[in-house]
């Protein structure tokens, strides 16, 4: 859970514990507090990291008068990490907040609070599409007083997903040098989730990109990693994910991907499988086998010794005939 600015939001924290959450859709809540001195009650959250996939959490942060309470309700994505999802629900709470006090008495009938936690969460970077917010008519909660007073405030949302990180010693923008994993989507483009290498062990590492995301990007929401060979990994994670032996794969190495245009597939052991060409790309040698042939001559590596590697450091398996481990042959698919 995000630190609290001030002592007096972590008492409020602590008294949102005692008093328990109520779950409804899966969703995690905050009530949130309006009207003159605004004040954020975090509550109840049930962290997970992003060991996929993650628990059912429910948080509160109260938004009151004396006359009603406002819920705000977001459903996470079950493999994002409760501190990523906190960070959200702060950024929605906050322009609830901010709205509502410019507003005063006439919040409860004005669109400006739900247009503002439309903005605020879209300009997370998490959103695939513009959310949409509403508000529902209060539900009566058994053993809640205010239940009949409250209204709840509701973000539907479609959530970018990562499909892995990218490792690399910058795109920190004003961080400590030293390696950071980066979360990238489907289009390579960046999500608002970085770290120290292996802070997100669900999710498959590119190492050695060419290029880096320039600091001018950093105004970007979701700036998109520049260069084909992080696209090219992409790919090919796709294409090995689907497999039996996925749980092998740890990532791709793109070390060789500039000079030869070689994808190297990262097991879990630490071992280097050479692919080669980008799936449904021409070999850069003349000869190199199909994608299909590719998977069959890693599932007769798999069935000759167990591993996706062999057990060497480096195997060879795009080229015809036989698969190459430290130069003595072991039968490829058929």
């Amino acid at each position: 859970m995000a630190k609290k600015k001030t002592t007096k939001k972590k008492a409020k924290a602590r008294a949102a514990r005692d008093e328990g959450g109520t779950w409804a859709e899966g969703g995690t809540r905050r009530l949130v507090m309006v009207g003159i001195g605004l004040l954020l009650a975090a509550g109840v959250a049930v962290g997970a990291g992003l060991g996929i996939p993650a628990l059912g959490r429910s948080a509160a942060a109260r938004i009151s008068t004396e006359s009603r309470t406002v819920q705000i309700w977001l459903t996470p994505p079950g493999w994002m990490p409760q501190s990523v999802f906190d960070g959200v629900m702060d950024r929605a709470v906050a322009a609830y907040e901010q709205a509502s006090r410019e507003l005063g008495p006439s919040e409860a009938l004005s669109s400006e609070p739900l247009r503002a936690v439309q903005e605020a969460v879209a300009a997370t970077g998490w959103a695939a599409e513009a959310p949409r917010v509403r508000r529902r008519p209060p539900t009566m909660v058994e053993g809640e007083a205010d239940a009949a007073r409250r209204n709840d405030v509701v973000i539907e949302m479609a959530w970018r997903q990562p499909v892995a990180v990218v490792r690399s010693t910058a795109f920190q923008f004003g961080a400590r040098p030293g390696l950071r994993d980066t979360a990238i989507d489907a289009g390579a483009d960046v999500l608002p989730m970085s770290g120290s290498p292996e802070s997100f062990p669900g999710l498959p590492v590119i190492i050695n990109p060419s290029r880096l995301p320039s600091p001018t990007d950093a105004s970007d929401t979701n700036p998109s990693w520049p260069g084909q060979d992080v696209r090219d990994a992409i790919a090919l994670l796709g294409v090995l994910l689907t497999q039996d032996f996925a749980g092998q794969v740890a990532g791709v190495d793109l070390a060789e991907h500039s000079e030869q245009s070689r994808l190297l597939i990262v097991t879990t052991t630490g071992g280097r499988v050479v692919w080669g060409a980008p799936p449904q790309g021409d070999g850069v040698f003349q000869g190199e086998v199909t994608d299909e042939r590719k998977l069959a001559n890693l599932r007769g590596l798999i069935a000759a010794t167990g591993a996706l590697d062999g057990g060497q450091e480096r195997v060879e398996i795009h080229w015809p005939g036989t698969v190459l481990i430290g130069g003595e042959g072991v039968g490829g698919g058929p």
